[in-house]
């Protein structure tokens, strides 16, 4: 039993070399209003932000982006949300990011900034919002 202890503890040490450039980077949900597809400002500038979430996306800064339109309901009255992770030093670091895309430069639409998860070996007091 204590060599499969052994085993599993050389296994996450080494294996941290593995993410060791990721390290000083935390994960963040960016949960963003919904919109009307409609909108004028939401349909002059979705190509515009599509196209520098891409960018980022290719960087390795956002992951996981998700946009949800409502296509059950009337055209007229659909919502359109997006939803997606960025990794950043900490979040004032990500909310300068967060700043440059069109929907917020524009005043689009409003989002929310959120840690996720619980980081390895660190205390829940090291996240004021997981308190």
């Amino acid at each position: 039993m204590k060599i499969r202890h052994l085993v599993a503890m050389v296994m996450l040490l080494t294996s941290q070399a593995l993410w060791a450039n990721e390290q000083t980077l935390n994960k963040y949900v960016v949960l963003w209003d919904s919109t009307s597809q409609e909108s004028l400002k939401y349909k002059k500038h979705i190509q515009e932000q599509a196209s520098v979430l891409l960018n980022l996306w290719n960087k390795g800064i956002v992951e996981n982006i998700y946009l949800n339109h409502e296509t059950s309901k009337p055209k007229d009255i659909r919502k359109a949300s997006i939803v997606f992770f960025i990794k950043a030093k900490n979040e004032d670091e990500a909310n300068k990011i967060l700043k440059q895309l069109p929907f917020v430069k524009h005043d689009v639409l409003n989002y929310k900034l959120y840690p996720v998860g619980v980081l390895w070996l660190k205390e829940i007091a090291d996240h004021s919002k997981l308190k």
